[in-house]
């Protein structure tokens, strides 16, 4: 087994309800600060993990799943060597657990972390951090541009109704080239992108928020291994269309 595969399959294994399973994780790394639930059981918890690089990027994904009802250890399994899928009579997770996974495994290149909760009720701890933490949402915004891991399908784009530039979005086209898939719905980055362009990729998840949830391995490896190449060079800083 890979060292990818074993990463993602720890990520998809983990429960279903439980977020700060993943944000334990994440808050172990050096500098990084885990900023607890505002209240009792309110899912405005994230962890941020920033970079040293100084054309960094900010890297995104969301540790909470649909299934919050569910309890115990993930049940997943792999078939043919392609793609997970769950026996359970839920999904696996793969929103978001594969984009936590991605980060995980880019943890080293010199780009920020934010691993963020609520994201499937709202984006809570995004507009946490927009409304009650102007300090770190001003540092957010100092990056060169955001990435959140949290789409569908394969070669998938979305940049919602963030005013992005026509430079990024080529820029975005070209080091990846996956396809523009509109502008309908919503994400962290949404909430969080104040003066820089961000964009949200597909990780290769399929019927997320249904029990026929799946996740396509190859995919998701693409995913990452474009991200690897994208991030390596150095960073244009990319400012809101205004």
């Amino acid at each position: 087994m890979s060292y990818e595969r074993e990463i993602l399959e720890h990520f998809l294994r983990m429960p279903l309800n439980n977020a700060e399973s993943v944000l334990h994780e994440f808050s172990q790394l050096e500098g990084a600060k885990y900023y607890p639930p505002t209240s009792k059981g309110y899912a405005d918890s994230f962890v941020y993990v920033p970079g040293t690089r100084e054309d960094r990027v900010l890297l995104v994904a969301h540790s909470d799943t649909v299934f919050g009802y569910c309890s115990g250890e993930n049940i997943i399994e792999l078939e043919e060597d392609t793609y997970f899928s769950g026996n359970n009579g839920v999904g696996i997770g793969a929103d978001d657990r594969a984009g936590c996974a991605i980060l995980w495994l880019l943890r080293d290149t010199g780009h920020s972390l934010l691993i963020t909760n609520g994201e499937e009720y709202g984006s809570i701890s995004a507009d946490r951090i927009a409304a009650q933490i102007p300090g770190l949402y001003d540092e957010l915004n100092a990056h060169s541009y955001m990435i959140e891991f949290d789409r569908r399908h394969a070669d998938d784009y979305k940049t919602y109704n963030i005013p992005v530039s026509k430079k990024f979005l080529s820029f975005i086209e070209s080091s990846t080239g996956y396809n523009d898939a509109g502008k309908k719905s919503s994400t962290d980055i949404v909430h969080l992108c104040g003066k820089i362009c961000g964009v949200n990729l597909s990780v290769g998840y399929y019927h997320e928020h249904t029990p026929d949830e799946c996740l396509v391995f190859s995919e998701w490896m693409n995913t990452l291994e474009i991200s690897r190449r994208l991030l390596e060079g150095e960073q244009d800083k990319f400012p809101l269309v205004k």
